[in-house]
């Protein structure tokens, strides 16, 4: 962590412990309440509920709960380790080491769930990523059909500069034509497009998204055929040259530069761009916050980039979402509370409802009373979003791997951030230098779990059966 970094989460820390509802320095203590830590904005009211509802249930505790931006969670959460002071449950966002490395440096202990919730959610479990040593450490609550670059858009200014809301661009090239449209429409008082740039960890699974759609045959910037790292694919810079395209023809928000995506989301749903890149909880979040914006939310399919591509895009297997600190004296009320709330059907209904993220039983969201824009996106991520080759679900030793990875800096994102502010002007190079070092800190990590006896190698990398538009699915593991 920087030294700026640091103060951030001391004053993230000591805010939401002077305000007495959350968690923090003072409530991360305990006392006779459960303390919960989490970025999950449109959750927060059902989680109120689930609260209220097992503090007066029998073995139920009250629960102190704590919401954080994603982009500053992670620097809360280093901190409150340092000083000993970790919530009872967490999420992990911001944290950027896999779950082996998290379990392997003491960030969790293992869960015991009951017998029927360990039931509802054992075929969604997978060793070294949810299960260490045969324990349960997490479960996902939300399924894998989902991508994070959704085209968001403003009916209202779409129709204003003549374009048909039920008709939104597809292609870059119709996504420039739009953008610019509405640009010329205002007079200069709204913009075609604003983006939460600020935050680069976003930026890359977004660009990671778009390059799949864009025929890029693997995920998070690897060959799923070969298992080698290829950032440097022409589809990954044709994303961002058409990102950089949309800067330079001035449809981009000034200032969106540094904005999250609290900011940049708020901005856009007052009005000042037309278009805006978010993931499918952008309406849970938006219409809590501005009911009204709901007579204006249109939604678009993820952009490729001509009208030859058949959008495609690759989710792994989800990863756990509620993890339970190893410093927790209240281990038994969190377990009761993860169990009987958060394993369930309900639950995943409750998930549909806020418009979160797909809920892990996504066939509830038809029935849900989400808005029509959030049902329709559903229904394309139930056609094009497919289950990808998870290493680690083939291998469990590949988490000795992870756990001995360094991060590789700058990352993707970074990258897309540079070209977008013109810090970047040699973008291929960039993508180049991140595939070249991404492959020698495999490669070192390899070597250093290898000499502690695990069985590893670069084939665990590599799905040569692995064919596009089809879910890779656990018998293939084996054939391949």
């Amino acid at each position: 962590m920087t030294r700026r970094g640091f103060l951030a989460a001391v004053g993230a820390l000591a805010a939401t412990a002077a305000c007495g509802g959350g968690g923090g320095a003072g409530a991360a203590a305990g006392g006779a309440s459960l303390t919960w830590w989490d970025h999950q904005n449109q959750l927060q009211k059902a989680k109120a509920e689930i609260f209220a509802k097992f503090a007066k249930s029998p073995g139920g505790v009250p629960v102190r709960y704590t919401y954080y931006n994603p982009a500053k969670m992670g620097q809360a959460l280093q901190l409150a380790k340092q000083s000993g002071q970790l919530p009872d449950l967490h999420t992990n966002a911001g944290l950027t080491l896999p779950a082996a490395a998290l379990v392997a440096a003491g960030w969790a202990q293992p869960l015991d769930l009951t017998d029927e919730a360990e039931a509802r959610v054992k075929d969604s479990l997978i060793e070294g990523l949810h299960v260490f040593d045969g324990k349960i450490y997490a479960f996902p609550i939300f399924s894998h059909q989902t991508y994070s670059a959704v085209t968001w858009f403003n009916t209202e200014l779409v129709s204003r500069a003549g374009l048909d809301p039920q008709a939104p661009p597809k292609t870059y090239d119709e996504f420039r034509a739009a953008t610019g449209a509405v640009r010329r429409s205002a007079g200069g008082e709204t913009y075609g497009w604003v983006w939460n740039i600020g935050m680069p960890n976003r930026l890359g699974e977004q660009v990671h998204d778009l390059a799949q759609a864009a025929g890029f045959a693997g995920g998070a910037g690897t060959r799923y055929k070969t298992g080698e790292f290829a950032f440097h694919a022409d589809e990954y810079l044709d994303v961002i040259e058409f990102l950089v395209a949309l800067r330079q023809d001035k449809v981009l928000v000034p200032g969106a530069n540094s904005w999250l995506d609290d900011v940049a989301r708020a901005r856009w749903t007052a009005g000042i761009a037309a278009y805006y890149f978010d993931g499918p909880w952008c309406p849970g979040v938006a219409l809590k916050d501005t009911p009204g914006f709901g007579d204006k939310l249109g939604v678009g399919p993820i952009l490729v980039p001509d009208a030859g591509t058949a959008a495609a895009t690759y989710h792994v297997p989800q990863p756990g979402d509620y993890w339970l600190s190893p410093t927790s004296k209240k281990a038994a009320a969190a377990n009761q509370l993860l169990s009987d709330h958060f394993t369930t059907e309900d639950y995943s209904r409750t998930v549909a409802g806020t418009m979160s993220q797909p809920p892990r039983d996504i066939s509830v969201v038809e029935q849900s009373p989400a808005h029509p824009a959030y049902k329709k996106l559903i229904g394309w991520f139930k056609e094009s979003v497919f289950l990808a080759p998870e290493p680690i679900a083939g291998n469990k030793d590949l988490r000795r791997v992870q756990v001995e990875l360094k991060p590789v800096t700058p990352t993707l994102g970074d990258i897309v951030q540079g070209a977008l502010t013109g810090d970047v002007t040699d973008v291929r190079a960039a993508l180049t230098r991140l595939s070249s070092d991404s492959a020698k800190q495999r490669d070192l990590a390899i070597a250093a779990a290898k000499s502690t006896g695990a069985q590893v190698s670069l084939d665990d990398y590599a799905f040569p059966n692995w064919r596009p538009r089809t879910d890779y699915l656990k018998p293939m593991y084996a054939k391949r």
